[in-house]
């Protein structure tokens, strides 16, 4: 028993957790499901087809399983979503949903959108000062030729 009075979630009762169909998605038709994985819940659109990978988005920041709704998924699974062009080099400029919150990405510089700034009300003179400030990582491998090793 925890603390709260809850029992514990033991591994036998995450495994029986049985994939939940929500609703179907208004432009296309299509199931959209809750389902648990290996590093937690998401929401899928479609079936899960040989050879396909469905869009799927993670419920990281939700607590409460029971109370998703339809709504809640298409909010979701709206992401990546293009907030517009780069001024310096005509290329996209998108905002993501992670395990880690809301992100504004840029080629390879990516800046996490702050707890207190609404996501959806992000604009892209908005994304561009995020992806300005101190907060900002670089990902992927660095361009140009990759070093020779010399081998014996």
């Amino acid at each position: 028993m925890q603390e709260d009075g809850e029992p514990e979630e033991t591994e036998e009762t995450q495994r029986t957790f049985t994939p939940r169909l929500l609703g179907v998605m208004p432009d296309s038709s299509e199931k959209v499901f809750l389902k648990q994985g290996p590093y937690g819940y998401y929401v899928q659109v479609g079936e899960d087809k040989k050879g396909l990978s469905p869009k799927r988005a993670s419920l990281s920041e939700v607590k409460d399983i029971d109370s998703i709704t339809i709504e809640d998924a298409i909010e979701l699974l709206q992401y990546p979503k293009l907030l517009g062009k780069h001024p310096d080099d005509d290329r996209p400029v998108l905002i993501t949903h992670s395990k880690a919150g809301y992100n504004v990405r840029h080629r390879r510089t990516l800046a996490p959108v702050p707890k207190n700034m609404d996501p959806k009300k992000m604009t892209l003179e908005r994304a561009l000062k995020l992806l300005t400030g101190k907060n900002v990582k670089k990902f992927g491998r660095p361009k140009g030729k990759a070093k020779k090793t010399r081998t014996a």
